[in-house]
C-alpha cells in the first residue's frame, strides 16, 4: 500500500509540475504577443493621419491609426458608454455620430468622459457642442463585442426596446440598429483639447506596459519548483524516518 501511495504521489507531482511549467511558458508566450502588439501599435501611431471621407477602408489595418474627419455632430443620436471612471469618479463616455461631410455615412466619435450624474439626456445636453461643421482628430478603434459570458450584457433591441441610451460595449453593428443612417465599422477616440479641465474629457492614452504576464510566469515556475523541491524533501524525510525505525527494530 505504501508503494502504491508513493507511486500516485509521484505521478501527481510530475503531472502537477508539468502543468505549472506549461502555464509559465504560456504566460511567456502571452508576454511576447503583448510586446509584439505594443510594437505594432507604436508603428501605426507613427504613421500619417488618415483622412476619413466615408469611403470603405480595410479595417484590419485601421486600429490605432491616427485619423482626421470633417463633419457635423448629430447629438440627437448620441449615446453613452457605461462604467467609465476618471480620477476615481464614476462616469460615462459620450459617443456621438459625426455625419461626414460629402457622404451619407457617419462615424461614431468617443468625445470623452463626463460624470455619471450628468449622464441622462437632458443633463448632458449642456455638452452638445460644437455645432456645425468641425474637423476632429483622434485614434481609430474597431467595433467591440461582449468579451465573455460573464461580462455585462447590452439587452437586444426590439419592438419593446427600440433604442438604448447607455451601452456597455461599442458594438457598432448593434448600435447601427437604432441609427437611421449608415455608420462606419469603427469609431474614433477623439484627441484631448487644449483645455485639460474642459468636459467632456478626452484623455485616451496607450498602455505600452508588459502587463502581468511576466509576474504570472514567474509565479507558475515558482509553484512548480516548490512542488518538486517540497516533494523531494518530504520523500527524504520519510526515508530517513523509515531507516531510523528499521535500525531501532534491529537494535532491539
Amino acid at each position: 500500500m505504501a508503494k502504491l501511495r508513493a507511486l500516485f504521489w509521484t505521478l501527481f507531482v510530475v503531472v502537477g509540475a508539468a502543468v505549472m511549467i506549461s502555464l509559465g511558458f504560456w504566460q511567456l508566450g502571452r508576454l511576447s504577443e503583448r510586446r509584439a502588439l505594443n510594437d505594432e501599435i507604436k508603428s501605426r501611431l507613427g504613421q500619417p493621419p488618415l483622412a476619413i471621407t466615408g469611403e470603405a477602408l480595410n479595417t484590419s489595418e485601421l486600429e490605432y491609426r491616427r485619423a482626421a474627419v470633417t463633419g457635423a455632430f448629430d447629438f440627437s443620436q448620441e449615446i453613452v458608454l457605461r462604467n467609465r471612471a476618471r480620477s476615481e469618479i464614476a462616469g460615462v463616455h459620450l459617443l456621438t455620430p459625426l455625419r461626414i461631410e460629402g457622404s451619407e455615412n457617419a462615424v461614431l466619435v468617443d468625445r470623452g468622459w463626463i460624470a455619471y450624474t450628468a449622464a441622462d439626456p437632458q443633463t448632458r445636453a449642456a455638452y452638445a457642442s460644437p455645432t456645425g461643421l468641425v474637423t476632429i482628430t483622434g485614434i481609430i478603434r474597431l467595433s467591440q463585442s461582449r468579451p465573455s459570458p460573464f461580462a455585462p450584457l447590452d439587452p437586444p433591441l426590439g419592438p419593446d426596446l427600440p433604442r438604448l441610451d447607455a451601452w456597455y460595449w461599442i458594438d457598432i453593428p448593434r448600435i447601427q440598429q437604432q441609427v437611421p443612417y449608415p455608420l462606419l465599422p469603427f469609431f474614433i477616440e477623439q484627441d484631448a483639447g487644449p483645455d485639460p479641465a474642459a468636459l467632456p474629457a478626452a484623455d485616451w492614452e496607450a498602455d505600452f506596459g508588459d502587463g502581468p504576464h511576466l509576474s504570472y510566469a514567474i509565479q507558475w515556475f515558482s509553484f512548480a519548483t516548490i512542488l518538486v523541491a517540497g516533494s523531494i524533501a518530504l520523500a527524504r524525510r520519510n526515508m530517513k524516518r523509515e531507516t531510523t525505525n528499521v535500525k531501532g527494530k534491529i537494535h532491539v
